[in-house]
């Protein structure tokens, strides 16, 4: 669930601009800027842990909706 992100204000580029980790890491290099960075999510399913941390969350309707969120495809 890895983004882009622009950290001074927390908000999330347009996909026109940043489709995939690539255009991230050009946008930071040309621009030689601290403000962007690519990002993951808290709770994720990366390793087993947190693939339990998240299962638990969902399973008990505690930040469930913050998961799948992240995990929808669409940027639109």
């Amino acid at each position: 669930y890895y983004r882009c992100v622009n950290t001074t204000t927390g908000e999330l580029f347009e996909i026109q601009q940043v489709n995939n980790k690539s255009d991230c890491i050009n946008l930071i290099n040309v621009e030689n800027s601290t403000d962007v960075r690519w990002v993951n999510v808290k709770v994720n399913f990366d390793n087993v842990g947190l693939g339990y941390l998240s299962l638990l969350q969902v399973a008990t309707f505690k930040g469930w909706m913050d998961i799948m969120y992240a995990a929808v495809d669409s940027r639109e």
